[in-house]
């Protein structure tokens, strides 16, 4: 569990994922307006999916993920937080996604925030990146206030279409 001011970011397992696509159960935290998102959906079956990932997060492994994130003051879930190693095994790469009716109200930065420093405390990531489309302004400004800095833009296909994303990414200080 990762903890911010005003949040609680817990660790998404498979058996928690079957129970929120299947529908409400008691011990589940209960979801903000607008919450699951179609990404936030497809993070969930993906989850779903692979219960193995779950036994292999023991006592003393890293937590990489997913997160619920959760509003300490109603305990509802607003987004989702994930991430994946790249092709280069010290480095990690972000997604988030919140609910409509939070944007703009800090929560997506709050949540990067902590996540990126999370992640670069553990001793094998020193960079942690993330990337959006080039005209998404605020996802933009979220991972410039998380302390990540503009990489380069590039061209990507996605669902058939070309894309022009902007990557991002911050690295652990080096030690003086």
């Amino acid at each position: 569990m990762i903890s911010s001011p005003r949040l609680v970011l817990r660790m998404l397992t498979a058996h928690d994922a079957e129970r929120m696509l299947a529908g409400s159960h008691p011990e589940l935290p209960v979801f903000a307006d607008g919450y699951p998102s179609a990404f936030a959906t497809q993070v969930l079956r993906l989850v779903a999916l692979y219960p193995a990932i779950d036994q292999e997060v023991g006592e003393g492994a890293p937590d990489l993920g997913p997160w619920l994130l959760l509003r300490r003051s109603d305990d509802a879930v607003i987004g989702t937080i994930s991430c994946a190693r790249t092709g280069n095994p010290a480095e990690m790469s972000v997604g988030y996604d919140i609910t409509p009716p939070c944007w703009g109200e800090g929560y997506a930065t709050e949540a990067l925030g902590a996540v990126v420093e999370h992640l670069l405390s553990l001793l094998d990531i020193s960079r942690v990146c993330a990337e959006t489309v080039t005209d998404h302004i605020a996802s933009r400004r979220v991972m410039e206030k998380s302390g990540m800095r503009w990489q380069r833009d590039e061209v990507a296909e996605h669902d058939g279409r070309e894309v022009k994303l902007a990557h991002y990414a911050i690295d652990r200080p080096e030690p003086i």
